[in-house]
């Protein structure tokens, strides 16, 4: 899981921390409760909530999960993933309709890597958990064994 907390993943940035800490989102194990993961206040103004990620290494995605559950009033209608590797920006998962209190798995078809990514929830809502199941690119991998051999 290239977005998880406990792989090296963090949340960089977030535009609302209502209910609960956006890092909620990219905890281990499967929420408990509706305030354990990111949970957004409604918006009252025009646009969408959202949420960066630094990825735990430059790699490619493979499965998005978007896991709604316990969110059975303030689920999100929609969401969207936006990847970036470094400057460069493109789409991950397209605008994708959600239901409440369901895990949801989408199937990512793309060869390029990313360093970092942005969940885009509309209009608002929140999410127990993000999952982006991939690979590290062989560099990526390669400076992890770096690291831990020092």
């Amino acid at each position: 899981d290239l977005a998880a907390l406990a792989n090296g993943a963090a949340v960089t940035a977030a535009s609302d921390a209502h209910y609960s800490h956006p890092t909620g989102a990219i905890m281990p194990g499967l929420p408990a409760h509706q305030a354990d993961g990111w949970e957004t206040a409604r918006r009252r103004t025009p646009g969408n909530e959202w949420l960066h990620v630094r990825l735990a290494g430059r790699g490619t995605i493979r499965i998005a999960e978007l896991d709604t559950t316990h969110l059975k009033h303030n689920a999100p209608a929609a969401a969207s993933i936006d990847a970036y590797d470094g400057d460069t920006a493109f789409t991950l998962l397209e605008r994708t309709p959600l239901r409440p209190d369901a895990p949801h798995r989408f199937r990512i078809d793309t060869d390029r890597p990313a360093t970092a990514v942005r969940l885009n929830i509309f209009p608002d809502g929140g999410i127990a958990r993000l999952r982006l199941y991939g690979r590290l690119t062989d560099e990526a991998l390669a400076e992890l064994h770096r690291r831990f051999e020092e």
